[in-house]
């Protein structure tokens, strides 16, 4: 099955693995919280996102665990991370409470 990273809904998955279990895998996707990243020879080539988690998504504008996959995906492509906005970061790591000016 597909590897999971602890409290992460993001999965690695190889394009062997998702051909083996592609439809427990969109039985998955239809979960809102739940991301694949498709690797081709360990290397990442799509993220896979239901069709209505999706359209929720874009219809929302984005949220805070979207920038965080966005922030995963750019680690896993070696990419970067001083590029990323501090808007993008704080995004990624706001957790829903109310932030605390000082």
């Amino acid at each position: 099955m597909p590897e999971k990273t602890s409290e992460s809904p993001v999965r690695i998955i190889g394009s062997r693995e998702l051909h083996q279990n592609l439809p427990s895998i969109l039985r998955e996707l239809e979960n809102g919280s739940v991301r694949y990243v498709l690797t081709v020879h360990g290397r990442p080539r799509a993220v896979l996102i239901g069709a209505a988690p999706y359209l929720s998504m874009i219809s929302e504008g984005g949220r805070s665990s979207e920038a965080l996959v966005g922030l995963q995906l750019t680690a896993l492509l070696g990419g970067n991370l001083d590029s990323v906005s501090l808007d993008d970061l704080e995004k990624a790591l706001d957790d829903g409470r109310p932030s605390v000016a000082g």
